[in-house]
């Protein structure tokens, strides 16, 4: 008989899923079908929230299907451990976010503080660089997991089996390094200096521009810092709560406080769409139009609001 636990949390998951489903489908939808929305900034946006799709996926398998059927044992559960059910690809995807937030930041550094370096623009061909290179380093840094994670019949389910005790403990705080505090610095010492930009740089070259413009670079800043507050927020929890568990024999890593925590990094992937609709008044204009089965291939206004970049 499933547990109340088990129940609240399936509840608040299938919530989760069910918002990240819509809402980055949605965005994904916007940016493929008008072209006045096919930005280098978009495609970033859109390949974080294929990420983001990612790790609601695989975190749903493996904590909301998972308890609820007979885990296969031996190398086809090991397997499936490694690919599917253990969570290793949730862990990649949540890798290649960091990767896309921290792009995003520099994106936006570039757009407001360096306007008018050709070297620094953003481009589509760079693009095709920077996407691959994130989707690698999540591979490779969770590489560890692939091996690690197995079919453990001392648990009937997915775990951790490493060579040595001290492996998980190191290997954990990395994950904070990597995904807490190299990323949070990067990205705010660049919002810093965004904002101060935007919000109090009064030099004549800024008064130069016009106020429109401005006001467009003010609101596609304010959506990005807030997605990549949201981040933080959401994930340095469960990252924390990782390596604690890691390193304290008496707790597990999928404890009620651990679940607890991971339904909170599933709230970070799926509100995301929520900010780009109450922040950007051009996505919520084409995903109206999508909704109503429309869809546009104007061309982008100069000045044109988030989800675009400006110049």
């Amino acid at each position: 008989m499933l547990s109340m636990q088990y129940i609240g949390l399936s509840v608040a998951f299938s919530v989760m899923v069910l918002m990240n489903f819509i809402g980055n489908s949605m965005v994904i939808l916007v940016v493929l079908l008008n072209k006045s929305m096919r930005t280098p900034m978009n495609r970033l946006i859109l390949n974080l929230a294929l990420a983001d799709m990612v790790v609601a996926l695989f975190m749903a398998i493996q904590f909301v299907i998972g308890p609820t059927y007979q885990h296969p044992s031996g190398t086809t559960g090991s397997l499936l451990c490694k690919f599917v059910t253990g969570g290793t690809m949730a862990w990649t995807a949540a890798t290649v976010s960091v990767c896309n937030l921290v792009a995003i930041s520099i994106e936006r550094y570039q757009a407001v503080v360096q306007p008018f370096s050709s070297l620094s623009n953003l481009t589509n061909r760079k693009l095709k660089f920077i996407i691959p290179i994130c989707w690698f380093a999540g591979f490779v840094w969770n590489a560890p997991l692939f091996v690690s994670v197995t079919y453990r019949k001392d648990l009937g389910t997915c775990g951790e089996q490493w060579s040595h005790a001290l492996l998980p403990i190191a290997y954990s705080f990395g994950w904070i390094i990597v995904a807490g505090v190299i990323p949070t610095t990067i990205m705010s010492y660049i919002y810093s200096k965004v904002v101060y930009k935007l919000w109090f740089d009064m030099t004549p070259a800024l008064k130069s521009i016009s106020k429109k413009i401005i006001l467009s670079r003010k609101k596609a800043s304010v959506a990005v810092i807030a997605v990549s507050i949201i981040y933080v927020i959401c994930w340095v929890p469960v990252l924390l709560m990782y390596f604690v568990a890691q390193s304290s024999p008496n707790l597990v890593v999928h404890s009620p406080v651990h679940q607890i925590l991971i339904v909170l990094a599933m709230f970070n992937s799926s509100i995301n769409p929520v900010v780009y609709s109450f922040t950007s008044a051009r996505f919520r204009q084409h995903l109206i139009r999508l909704l109503h089965c429309k869809s546009s291939t104007r061309r982008p206004l100069r000045g044109d609001m988030t989800m675009t970049r400006s110049k």
